[in-house]
């Protein structure tokens, strides 16, 4: 998998590049909220969520920044939803106590329009702390995410997105963190 490349956005009207914006937002309230079940409602049964191991190499070099066959996260629609029925029970070690999540999402971009779809990119910090120590996590990554149209407008012209296919580019070369749970992407 190669780097992903400095975005240059499509042109699109405000008004959907404010609701890609609102639909990004809206996501992540739901991570950090741990309202997973309802995050689950915005995938598309075809989903796929990557995040792509990151290679430390040397400038010039022609190996791929991210790996092509290894992941810290490959998954299907199955796959997401046996995770969040597990983290919704309360034998979820990694996450009891539960982890207390920020998402700061930036500089979206809505990179290519092909009917329906919408490619878009977006920056993002997530921050994570846990139980009553001060550790925490900091996670920044740069997050490419293919959003579909759901159906026709609603009454009040808003268009609903589902999220197709997703591939979360970490800045990092080493996890800095215990786990990588769903709500952290």
């Amino acid at each position: 998998m190669s780097s992903p490349r400095p975005a240059t956005a499509t042109t699109v009207d405000a008004e959907t590049q404010h609701r890609v914006e609102q639909f990004l937002y809206r996501e992540a309230e739901l991570l950090d909220t741990f309202a997973l079940e309802e995050w689950f409602e915005l995938l598309d049964e075809d989903v796929r969520l990557e995040v792509p191991v990151r290679s430390a190499r040397h400038p010039g070099s022609e190996r791929p920044e991210f790996s092509e066959e290894t992941n810290y996260l490959r998954e299907d629609y199955e796959m997401i939803r046996e995770r969040v029925g597990r983290l919704a029970k309360e034998y979820a070690w990694s996450e009891n106590p539960r982890s207390r999540i920020r998402h700061v999402i930036g500089n979206v971009r809505v990179l290519e329009t092909d009917g329906d779809e919408l490619t878009v990119a977006n920056n993002q910090h997530v921050f994570r702390s846990y139980g009553d120590t001060p550790d925490h996590d900091l996670l920044s990554a740069q997050r490419h995410t293919t959003l579909r149209r759901e159906g026709p407008a609603g009454a009040d012209g808003e268009w609903n997105y589902t999220i197709g296919h997703r591939t979360v580019y970490l800045d990092h070369a080493v996890l800095n963190t215990k786990n990588l749970t769903l709500p952290l992407l």
